[in-house]
C-alpha cells in the first residue's frame, strides 16, 4: 500500500471496471469466455446462484491461500477484484439482456465483431489494473504462487489452472447439471487462454506513461 497513488487508484478501480464490461460483451457474444469466468458462469448458473455471490466465494476461498502463501501479492486491487469484478459482470449482463432480450440470436459475423470489441476492451482494463501493481487478483495468484515454489514456469501452471476450470465446466456438462449451452466455451475461450499476451503488452505501454 505505500506505493499507492492516486493514478494507481484510479487505474485499479478503472481498470477492473472496464475489465468487467469487456467480459459482458465477450459473454453476449456467445462465443465463449476466459476459462476462470466461463467456469463461474456455468457453475453460478446451475446452482440457480448470482454469478457476482458465487465468485465472491470461490475468491473468499482462493484468498485465504493467498493470505497463507502470497501475502506481496495482495494489494488494494486483490480487494477490489475480489468483491467488485463478478457483480459488475452480473450487473452488465442484467443491462444487456434487458436491451436486447434473452436468447437473442447472433449471426457468426456478428459474434465475430462483437468478440473482438470485447477482446479489445477486457484487455485495456485488465492492462491497466495489473500496471498499477496493487495486488492481484486470488485466481491469478494460483499460478503465481506455484511458480514461486516449484521449478515450472508461470506459463505452464497457468494453462494448467485454466485447463482446471474448463475440466470442471466439462464435468458439469458430462454429469448434465448444466448443459452444453451454458458451458460458456468457445473459441472466445481459447484465445483469451493463450493469445491476449500482445494486446495486454501493448496497453501496458500506454498505461505505464500515466499510471506510473
Amino acid at each position: 500500500m505505500k506505493n499507492m497513488t492516486k493514478r494507481k487508484l484510479l487505474a485499479v478501480i478503472l481498470g477492473n471496471l472496464i475489465l468487467g464490461i469487456g467480459i459482458t460483451i465477450l459473454r453476449f457474444s456467445q462465443m465463449g469466455n476466459d476459462p476462470f469466468c466461463a467456469s463461474t458462469m456455468a457453475i453460478s448458473g446451475g446452482l440457480g446462484m448470482g454469478l457476482g455471490t458465487y465468485q465472491l466465494i470461490l475468491n473468499a476461498v482462493l484468498f485465504i491461500f493467498q493470505l497463507l502463501w502470497g501475502r506481496s501479492y495482495i494489494g488494494l486491487g486483490t480487494i477490489i477484484n475480489l468483491f467488485l469484478l463478478g457483480y459488475i459482470v452480473q450487473f452488465g449482463t442484467w443491462v444487456m439482456d434487458s436491451i436486447f432480450g434473452v436468447g437473442l440470436v447472433l449471426t457468426l459475423p456478428q459474434q465475430l465483431e462483437i468478440m473482438a470489441v470485447a477482446l479489445v476492451i477486457l484487455t485495456f482494463g485488465l492492462a491497466m489494473y495489473q500496471v498499477a501493481e496493487l495486488g492481484v487478483a486470488p485466481y491469478d495468484f494460483v499460478a503465481l504462487g506455484l511458480a514461486d515454489r516449484f521449478p515450472i514456469p508461470y506459463f505452464a501452471w497457468r494453462v494448467g489452472t485454466d485447463a482446471v476450470c474448463v475440466l470442471v465446466i466439462l464435468i458439469a456438462v458430462g454429469t448434465g447439471f448444466i448443459g452444453w449451452e451454458n458451458s460458456h466455451l468457445g473459441i472466445g475461450t481459447v484465445i483469451t487462454a493463450f493469445f491476449l499476451g500482445p494486446l495486454v503488452a501493448y496497453f501496458s505501454k500506454l498505461h505505464q506513461k500515466w499510471v506510473n
